[in-house]
């Protein structure tokens, strides 16, 4: 899924715990950060934007 953290940046779920989230941000894929749940604002989920971006076209 992909989230907005309330710093402001997006990123795609890789991984949660009990307390935490691994987010990746970029497009290189390196960038792997641990954050608390609570540090994530909105979650888009990938189901929900294909139907979306069609009805754009």
């Amino acid at each position: 899924d992909c989230v907005l953290t309330t710093s402001g940046f997006y990123g795609i779920i890789i991984d949660i715990t009990d307390d935490t989230v691994i987010v990746e941000f970029g497009n290189n894929k390196n960038c792997r950060i641990p954050m608390q749940k609570s540090a994530i604002v909105q979650v888009e989920k990938a189901d929900a934007e294909a139907p979306a971006d069609t009805k754009k076209k």
